[in-house]
């Protein structure tokens, strides 16, 4: 069976990886040792694809490297983001699109468009990509007079994404960075760079866990190493650290919107319960056993960010990374709980909460049977709603040729 709807493409959180990877040849992000769901859509007749964007990136770089991999283009990360942050102003060039046809007609006259569905940190990168597609960046075309800019920045381009779904995504941020006590997090953070650092620079393990940080110079030869690129690399403020914290995700929301010709969907999951002092913890059976910490830590914590941000108590449910309201919608965008009888456009349909952790919900640490039904389900409900608008399409191109 092959669907007509249109294509859905994947795309990973921080420290994710995709089909250009070696690792997901047998280490599906999506599905992880026990399965692939992108495999498994692909036989059921959607077609699907898997993304690959940095995995240490800034929301803002992912953007322009997801963009570049549907287009099948070099990824230009513009001249004044470029000029701002230090790097190099184009990354690596891609073949060939993850698909053909994105934006061209069909033989029914319809606009080929794109399901973009992400994981946790990747959910800031589709709503940039589609606000970027639409309105362009007015400083790149400012600092770009040499018609070279790059037509994810031009805007005009709307009209080309007809779904986004989010799967616990930290629109809002995570406070992982603050309710986590300040030794423990500088040891996974400091291991979490050296474990990329390494793979970056030794060509066994280069391909296995691609950092794609060439615009850095890091992995390039010519350097010891690449001490000095990736040290560069972490201070520049252009990486996933800077991005999805709380101040760091209010200051990219900004820029961002909610476009009236999407249709939006967010998954929040929640592993943890509130105990007899009102605070979180993390349930047993449900919360992975090493995301434990954090999820105690989270469930507890209360603060006002460097930049006047409220962390309340509502934000103590979380996955083990982000927080459960944090996941549900961007705030101040327009958002709904889920109603199967009126999805519309332009609104945030927040799904029923998920029990489970942050990895869990894509399959994680779980089997197939106990994984699958969700995206199943959400890709029919998605095809089912891309029939609804050409059948309408096509009875108003009726209505209006008889006129």
């Amino acid at each position: 069976m092959n669907n007509k709807g249109y294509p859905f493409v994947l795309v990973h959180g921080m420290s994710g990886w995709g089909d250009t990877s070696t690792l997901n040849q047998f280490l599906p992000y999506w599905g992880f040792a026990k399965f692939d769901i992108a495999a498994i859509l692909n036989a059921r007749g959607y077609e699907t694809y898997a993304a690959s964007v940095s995995p240490l990136g800034s929301a803002w770089d992912r953007t322009c490297e997801l963009y570049a991999q549907l287009t099948g283009t070099r990824v230009d990360y513009g001249k004044a983001h470029s000029e701002k942050f230090g790097h190099e102003r184009y990354g690596r060039t891609y073949k060939k699109p993850l698909f053909e046809g994105w934006g061209e007609k069909d033989e029914s006259g319809h606009v080929r468009k794109v399901n973009l569905i992400a994981h946790s940190f990747g959910g800031v990168s589709l709503r940039m990509l589609s606000v970027l597609l639409e309105d362009g960046c007015a400083e790149e075309r400012e600092a770009t007079t040499d018609g070279s800019l790059s037509p994810l920045f031009e805007g005009g381009h709307g009209g080309l994404i007809f779904s986004i779904t989010t799967i616990c995504s930290p629109h809002n941020g995570t406070d992982m960075e603050f309710a986590v006590p300040s030794l423990f997090r500088k040891v996974l953070k400091t291991a979490y760079y050296e474990i990329s650092h390494v793979s970056a620079n030794v060509p066994g393990l280069r391909d296995l866990f691609d950092v794609q940080l060439e615009h850095f110079g890091v992995g390039k030869k010519g350097s010891f190493f690449g001490i000095k690129e990736y040290s560069k690399f972490k201070k520049s403020g252009d990486n996933v650290f800077y991005d999805v914290g709380v101040d760091g995700s209010h200051r990219i929301n900004k820029s961002l919107r909610t476009l009236d010709d999407i249709y939006y969907f967010s998954f929040a999951v929640c592993g943890t319960k509130e105990s007899q002092s009102g605070d979180q913890r993390p349930q047993l059976g449900v919360m992975m056993t090493g995301l434990m910490p954090m999820a105690y830590y989270m469930g507890l914590h209360t603060e006002i960010t460097p930049d006047g941000n409220v962390v309340d108590r509502s934000w103590e449910a979380n996955d083990g990374v982000v927080n459960t309201r944090s996941a549900m919608a961007p705030s101040g965008e327009p958002s709904v709980n889920y109603d199967p009888s009126n999805i519309e456009k332009g609104v945030w349909n927040i799904m029923p909460t998920v029990k489970g952790n942050h990895g869990s919900v894509i399959g994680w640490f779980r089997d197939q049977k106990s994984t699958m039904p969700l995206f199943c389900s959400h890709v029919r409900r998605i095809e089912a709603l891309t029939a609804r608008e050409n059948a309408r399409n096509a009875k108003e191109e009726t209505y209006a040729a008889v006129e």
